[in-house]
């Protein structure tokens, strides 16, 4: 069979292709929402609040669900976790599609929450596991490029149902049959994976920290060289050997309260990528799109849902971009460039409603420009780094916080847009959010360390040897003051080297 770049195997492309398809339910539910909770708002009379509670409601509920499905990945496998996130989200869509009330549909998006938060943690997880190093972020950047295609879908279909004339109009049966097949529709991606992980190899690495090596070996001859494929198992075995398992109270321990040195600067990098990724005001951008453009002039609804989609247009072309440059340039520079593009564009938003008269296209391209800004580096690159970052033998515990995170900060600012907005203004609002940003920059400019073209292993080791340095550095300038003091006869307290401090940072080391 002929190998592709590092002797990777179609078969791994098969793989990549399933596992990225379950950012499809997430990008497909973030589409449709845009369209669809207008016809819904008008269909069962709510009000801004239960709008806001109702499209941020999925991503809050995703976060518990991704923490869960960590240790369920952990102990069950990969791959049975997925097929749970597949039949909850299924049973949610339907559910959706069919509700009565306000009630059951909040309750269907609960559920169907649950599963995308599954999906949103055990998806990146294989991805980051099966992918050779030299083409990781390219492969794990598929992720991100089927969210966006799910975006686009949701974005044509709510463009193709939505009744003429929006649905203020004499046009309330229509848009009632309209929402449903909407959500309906939701049901068929997950159906559709559903039947596929027949063809989906467990994780080799799951596999090999179960003492399953054998299974492990197949898998890896199966997508990788011969060679290669035994020095991987190789150096599996070698960590299982060196990394104990932990309970969940340990696990979480040494997340919360990491070690001092490489496993805390690990620990608060992977989560600060996991946290801005979604501050900056993405899921407000894109479960608004219409709303923002409307406010700024655009009052058609057929042209409100064509530049809806021309939005889901840009994404995935740049999504296509990044994928292409996320191994040459690196992550960092790309979620820099990515993080000053989308304060800029955020900027442009604010004037565009702080200007006297209404500037739709000043508004446009500032929408443009964020989801473009968005999708070449923060969107790809924020939850890869974090994967990649966290110490290996708390991963799959971190992955599940750094999950909750994202997940809870998104629904936060799904939830709190609108209200947001009318405080202190749709300017207001924007403005806040170029701050974020700033922030942002600043702290990955400052703490995030680029992990392009490493190893797993290699991360963690550059890391630790990195704060070892540090450790003895600061060490000898102790040691160097407290000969200063004596000397000049000075009385004051000072930490020696192997104080608390230094045992901290030796102990527990991951």
């Amino acid at each position: 069979m002929s190998t592709l770049v590092c002797g990777l195997r179609p078969t791994v492309i098969v793989c990549v292709a399933c596992a990225s398809s379950f950012s499809v339910l997430l990008g497909y539910d973030i589409g449709i929402m845009s369209s669809a909770k207008r016809l819904i708002a008008d269909d069962f009379s709510l009000d801004e609040g239960q709008v806001s509670v109702l499209v941020g409601i999925l991503n809050i509920v995703s976060g518990l669900g991704g923490a869960l499905s960590g240790r369920l990945a952990d102990s069950m496998g990969r791959r049975p976790t997925a097929a749970c996130a597949c039949i909850i989200t299924l049973g949610g869509a339907l559910l959706m599609s069919m509700a009565p009330g306000y009630g059951a549909l909040l309750a269907g998006r609960t559920i169907t929450g649950v599963g995308v938060g599954f999906c949103f943690h055990v998806a990146p997880l294989y991805l980051a596991e099966i992918s050779p190093k030299g083409i990781r972020g390219k492969l794990t950047s598929f992720f991100d490029l089927f969210i966006n295609v799910g975006i686009l879908l949701g974005f044509i279909v709510g463009w193709a149902l939505t009744p003429a004339g929006g649905p203020s109009m004499e046009v309330h049966q229509r848009a009632i049959s309209a929402w449903r097949v909407m959500l309906g529709l939701g049901a068929l991606p997950p159906l559709l994976i559903l039947l596929s992980l027949g063809w989906l190899p467990e994780s080799p690495r799951f596999l090999v920290a179960s003492g399953r090596d054998a299974e492990a070996r197949a898998v890896l001859h199966r997508i990788y060289a011969a060679d290669e494929a035994e020095q991987l198992i190789a150096s599996l075995g070698e960590e299982r050997r060196q990394t104990k398992p932990l309970s969940l109270c340990a696990g979480l321990r040494r997340v919360f309260l990491p070690a001092r040195g490489a496993p805390r600067a690990m620990i608060l990098a992977g989560m600060g990528c996991a946290f801005f990724q979604q501050a900056t005001g993405v899921e407000a951008a894109v479960y608004y799109t219409p709303e923002t453009l409307e406010a700024a002039g655009i009052h058609d609804e057929n042209m409100l849902q064509l530049a809806t989609v021309g939005v889901g247009v840009v994404k995935v072309a740049f999504i296509v971009l990044a994928a292409c440059l996320i191994e040459r340039v690196g992550r960092v520079r790309l979620l820099l460039v990515s993080t000053a593009l989308i304060g800029f564009a955020q900027l442009l938003l604010g004037l565009s409603f702080s200007i006297g008269t209404r500037q739709v296209g000043l508004a446009l391209t500032g929408q443009l420009l964020f989801m473009a800004a968005f999708s070449i580096g923060a969107g790809p690159c924020s939850m890869l780094v974090a994967s990649e970052l966290f110490p290996l033998q708390v991963r799959g515990f971190a992955l599940g916080v750094a999950t909750l995170l994202n997940r809870t900060t998104s629904g936060t600012v799904a939830i709190s847009f609108l209200s947001l907005s009318r405080a202190l203004t749709p300017a207001g609002a924007y403005f806040l959010f170029v701050g974020l940003a700033a922030v942002a920059f600043a702290f990955i400019r400052t703490l995030v360390p680029e992990t392009q073209g490493k190893s797993l292993e290699e991360i963690e080791r550059e890391m630790s040897e990195r704060y070892t340095v540090t450790t003895t550095l600061l060490g000898a300038g102790r040691r160097s003051s407290c000969t200063e003091l004596a000397l000049a006869g000075g009385n004051a307290e000072i930490d020696a080297p192997g104080s608390r401090g230094d045992a901290d940072h030796h102990h527990d080391r991951v």
